[in-house]
């Protein structure tokens, strides 16, 4: 029998990177030693996915940061250590492990401390579809290995010289662990369902032009039921965001709108599956959406010139407007415009995520990592 590696996954964020890499920690736990590394805490949410996915063996290490920053951080009101000191304070115990896998770019520390003799493997995983430019960062070039959700992904990356010495095409492992429960009753009646989830920066958001004028142009009509579902990140005060005491509250106490600013369906899919209608601006969860292809709006509040640039390629999925009055264009011929966009979707979507009849995107994640630490 071959020796267990020892992988750690490192979780110091919010809750919508854990879906990224959950399923392939249990994967990788049926043959190899798996540590969850995070900071005290209850982590109701993480205990009760790994449960569900059946992760008894996936062990949770809660390490605690240097005294002085857990002191500061409480002061602050901080929810998350500071990584940087967290990952300082810690080193010596991730240097027992044979790969460390990150969904965000904290890798700078490891690989900073990393002894020359060192066995550890730093791997990257997304924590989400690719979209805007962000996602391609000269950062990828200092991983071991990364994971690459699809043809479009590995394609672009080899472009731009950043797939490193060991990409590995796998598919995109959230889909084997979101709710895929269709009969959430939000609503008393039949209407069709509007999705609107715009994004946290106010640089690309549709939030801070049109966001107000939107929800009241929903309470205002009778055709739609509205879920506001925006990035988690919109409306946390503590990373800048908006503060909610900004919505009025007759949107909460209406009918036909239904508000959620960041609970665990807000990251499940679970309004993605009872939408009919999406309505975004730059959020990537767009091609979660598209999966089932569906009439898709987006919102242009900035002007940007977008039609021949490559970060703006989820726009082609879809009706752009600028105005409210184009949204209520856009809305009643959602359907007839649709057909002009599907095969558009269905195309993008098979270029966004690798798939194989026989296996999951967590098996085959799990799989590339064993073949690659072998091989290590």
């Amino acid at each position: 029998m071959s020796q267990k590696n020892r992988i750690a996954f490192i979780f110091l964020d919010e809750i919508h990177h854990l879906y990224h890499f959950i399923s392939v920690a249990v994967e990788l736990s049926k043959t190899n030693s798996v540590h969850i590394l995070t900071y005290p805490g209850n982590h109701t949410f993480l205990h009760k996915t790994l449960q569900r996915l059946g992760g008894e063996k996936v062990r949770i290490d809660k390490l605690k940061t240097q005294p002085i920053r857990a002191f500061t951080d409480n002061l602050k009101n901080r929810r998350f250590p500071r990584k940087g000191f967290w990952l300082k304070k810690n080193m010596d115990y991730i240097q027992n492990f044979d790969a460390v896998i990150v969904t965000d770019y904290i890798h700078r520390y490891i690989l900073d401390a990393r002894k020359e003799k060192s066995k550890l493997k730093i791997i990257k995983f997304p924590h989400g579809t690719p979209g805007r430019g962000y996602w391609h960062n000269e950062k990828l070039k200092d991983f071991d290995a990364q994971l690459v959700l699809g043809d479009f992904q590995f394609q672009q990356l080899k472009e731009l010289g950043l797939l490193g010495n060991h990409p590995m095409k796998v598919g995109y492992a959230k889909l084997d662990v979101v709710n895929t429960e269709k009969n959430l009753t939000l609503f008393k009646n039949e209407k069709p369902v509007v999705l609107y989830n715009p994004h946290f920066d106010p640089i690309f958001s549709s939030w801070q032009d049109m966001g107000l004028k939107i929800l009241d142009f929903f309470y205002n009509q009778n055709q739609f039921n509205l879920i506001f579902a925006p990035h988690l990140h919109l409306f946390d005060t503590l990373k800048g965001g908006e503060n909610k005491t900004s919505i009025p509250k007759i949107y909460f106490k209406c009918e036909s709108i239904f508000m959620d600013l960041g609970s665990e369906k807000s990251i499940n899919m679970a309004y993605i599956n009872k939408a009919d209608i999406y309505l975004g601006d730059v959020s990537s969860q767009v091609y979660e959406f598209i999966i089932h292809p569906r009439p898709v709006i987006f919102i242009n509040s900035k002007n940007v010139d977008y039609k021949d640039d490559i970060d703006y390629r989820f726009w082609r999925c879809g009706v752009v407007v600028t105005t409210i009055e184009k949204l209520k264009n856009a809305l009643e011929n959602a359907e007839t415009d649709f057909k002009k966009y599907e095969a558009v979707q269905k195309k993008i979507t098979l270029e966004n995520y690798y798939s194989e009849t026989d296996s999951t995107a967590s098996e085959r994640a799990a799989n590339a990592i064993n073949s690659f630490l072998k091989t290590k």
